[in-house]
């Protein structure tokens, strides 16, 4: 796979998970329990488990959403199982997103590297 294709495939991942976030936001918003925290430790480890439950719903329901706005090269049409593996990535919060950024650093510092070596021979 080349850089090109998967910077693609982070940023529709990256717009799906804000869209995805911000449906989880409003959810929130009609349902007050799961929007403030729980001083009881049971109560507050199952809302926990309902925000998860939800945003994984939420970005699964917002890829579908978006399927037609989604490259082929990416999904192809019909291809439930990349619309799943598309939402489920988009669900994924900021643990997700610093792994992401973490690898791209990585890539962008062998890259440099490579460069240089060029350079040098």
């Amino acid at each position: 796979m080349n850089i090109d294709k998967l910077s693609t495939i982070v940023a529709l991942i990256m717009a799906l998970s804000v869209a995805s976030e911000r449906l989880v936001e409003i959810i929130k918003g009609f349902f007050k329990d799961l929007d403030k925290e729980n001083p009881d430790p049971e109560k507050e480890a199952r809302r926990r488990s309902y925000l998860q439950i939800l945003a994984v719903c939420s970005g699964i329901l917002t890829a579908f959403l978006a399927q037609s706005a989604i490259p082929d090269d990416i999904h192809k049409p019909g291809d439930h199982l990349s619309i799943l593996a598309l939402g489920l990535l988009a669900s994924g919060g900021s643990g997700l997103w610093n792994s992401v950024l973490t690898y791209f650093g990585k890539v962008k510092d062998i890259k440099k590297l490579e460069v240089e070596d060029k350079k040098k021979g």
